[in-house]
């Protein structure tokens, strides 16, 4: 009689504690409870503004997406400023001491925005100036595991091809701060570094700002406009022009003669013949691709 006594009070009690809960939960305010898609959301995008480097320059732009936003401003630009690369305790660190294998330029029929330097997977890589991690993702068909920082004098820096990134969005870096390991994911033929530098979503070649041989800055301050950037046409950012130095040819037509490819494009019938390799007297095959430049 006594055992059945207490069973009945232990379950009366767990009735009246599972009423009081349901009770006190029906009482909160349903507008602060948030599903767990929605907390994953908040913690993932809550981000204080006021962190967000360069505002003089970018405003309160901070896309997480897309390396070429904000805008470039192309009446700024061909005006150009001073740029200081060092600020206060703001110092410059090279996100890897290794050996530069291929240089930023014309390269394989399109622009190569950066510097790849050469490294080991697993080398670690380092933030070259202070700031906030703007952008961190994969991307599999082209910079492979990346990692993007705005930093305090303006400039941005994308560190690609990594095999591991250790800092994540919106995350305040310091100069030489360890960001991720050296790899060969996405577009890549070998373990490297590519290392780009922007100004307003934009890429510039590296050597204007940095001794890839003494791994340091050129200087503290540079002036910096609109010839930085020689593949962008007029003000269209999305046309990428190639350099007056790029390889140019033509694809044979029915009725094109030597004279008439040379006066198209702006060149003489001997340049193209010791171009190619061919006399004046050759036939052209229809189809057949003549360099020109």
């Amino acid at each position: 009689m006594k055992e059945r006594l207490e069973r009945y009070w232990k379950s009366s009690l767990t009735l009246y504690m599972c009423t009081v809960c349901l009770f006190a939960y029906s009482q909160v305010d349903t507008a602060n409870v948030y599903t767990e898609q929605e907390i994953k959301e908040i913690n993932q995008w809550e981000f204080n503004s006021d962190l967000i480097p360069a505002q003089s320059i970018y405003g309160r732009s901070w896309d997480e997406k897309n390396i070429d936003s904000p805008a470039y401003n192309y009446q700024m630009m061909k005006w150009g400023y001073l740029l200081n690369l060092v600020e206060d305790d703001c110092e410059y660190v090279h996100p890897f001491c290794g050996e530069v294998t291929s240089h930023y330029g014309w390269r394989g029929g399109r622009w190569h925005k950066g510097i790849d330097i050469n490294l080991d997977i697993g080398d670690p890589v380092f933030a070259a100036f202070d700031g906030v991690v703007r952008i961190q993702k994969y991307d599999q068909g082209g910079f492979g595991n990346y990692v993007m920082i705005r930093h305090y004098n303006g400039l941005e820096t994308l560190y690609a091809h990594l095999s591991e990134s250790i800092v994540e969005r919106n995350q305040t870096v310091r100069a030489g701060q360890m960001i991720g390991f050296g790899g060969s994911t996405g577009r890549s033929t070998g373990a490297h570094l590519h290392f780009q530098t922007m100004l307003m979503g934009q890429a510039f070649n590296p050597c204007k700002i940095i001794d890839f041989e003494m791994y340091g800055l050129l200087d503290s301050q540079t002036y910096v406009n609109h010839t930085w950037f020689p593949y962008i046409n007029g003000q269209d950012t999305k046309t990428a022009a190639p350099p007056a130095s790029a390889r140019r040819y033509h694809r044979v037509r029915k009725g094109d003669t030597l004279y008439g490819i040379a006066r198209k494009h702006g060149t003489t019938v001997n340049s193209i013949c010791r171009l190619n390799r061919i006399s004046r007297n050759t036939t052209l095959r229809i189809g057949r691709s003549l360099r020109v430049k």
